[in-house]
C-alpha cells in the first residue's frame, strides 16, 4: 500500500464519500513503516464499530465506510460462533469473529461479510499473528504466504467490484 501519513489520510477522506461526522471521529494511528505490506487498513472511531477501510489490492486505492458487528452469536446455543473470514480466509474463534457491513453511497445497497474482528487481514495472510497460526492448523492449509497474499488481493478486488467502489487514488 502507498505510504500514508495523517495529512495524506485527511486528503483521502476529503475525496471519499464518508459521512462528515465520521470523518471527525476517525482515529488514524499508523506509523509510516506499517504500510509496506498492507492491502487493507482500518481506521476506526473511538467505539471501534464504525470506520473507514482503505483497500489497495493492486495499484488503485479505495476507501469505504464500514460498520463492524463484533462477535457472531449462534441463535440456537447462544455461544460465539467461529467463522472463516470472507477476505483473508483466516479461521477466527468466536471471540475474534465479526461481520462487517458496507453501504454503497451511490446505490445505497448494503453488503455484509464475515470477517476478522481486528480487520488485520494483511497481517493474517503473512502469518504475523497468533490467529493466523491457529487458523493454519484448523484449516490444514498448506498455501505459502505469497499464495495467501495473492488470494487476499483477488478477494479484495472482487469485493471492490461487488461494492462498485470508485478509486480515490
Amino acid at each position: 500500500m502507498i505510504s500514508i501519513d495523517q495529512a495524506k489520510f485527511n486528503e483521502i477522506l476529503k475525496l471519499s464519500d464518508v459521512k462528515p461526522r465520521l470523518k471527525k471521529e476517525l482515529k488514524f494511528a499508523a506509523g509510516t513503516d506499517e504500510w509496506a505490506d498492507r492491502e487493507m487498513f482500518a481506521a476506526a472511531d473511538k467505539t471501534g464499530r464504525n470506520g473507514v477501510l482503505l483497500l489497495q489490492p493492486y495499484e488503485k486505492l479505495y476507501a469505504v465506510q464500514y460498520e463492524l458487528t463484533p462477535r457472531i452469536v449462534d441463535s440456537l446455543t447462544g455461544r460465539d460462533r467461529a467463522v472463516i473470514c470472507d477476505f483473508c480466509r483466516t479461521w477466527q474463534k468466536g471471540s475474534n469473529a465479526a461481520s462487517v457491513s458496507f453501504t454503497n453511497p451511490v446505490s445505497k445497497n448494503s453488503v455484509t461479510f464475515l470477517c476478522c474482528g481486528d480487520l488485520a487481514c494483511s497481517q493474517h495472510v503473512r502469518t504475523e499473528t497468533d490467529a493466523a497460526r491457529i487458523s493454519r492448523t484448523q484449516l490444514k492449509e498448506d498455501l505459502t504466504n505469497e499464495d495467501r497474499v495473492r488470494r487476499l488481493k483477488n478477494r479484495l478486488d472482487d469485493k471492490i467490484k461487488q461494492l462498485d467502489l470508485a478509486p480515490i487514488a
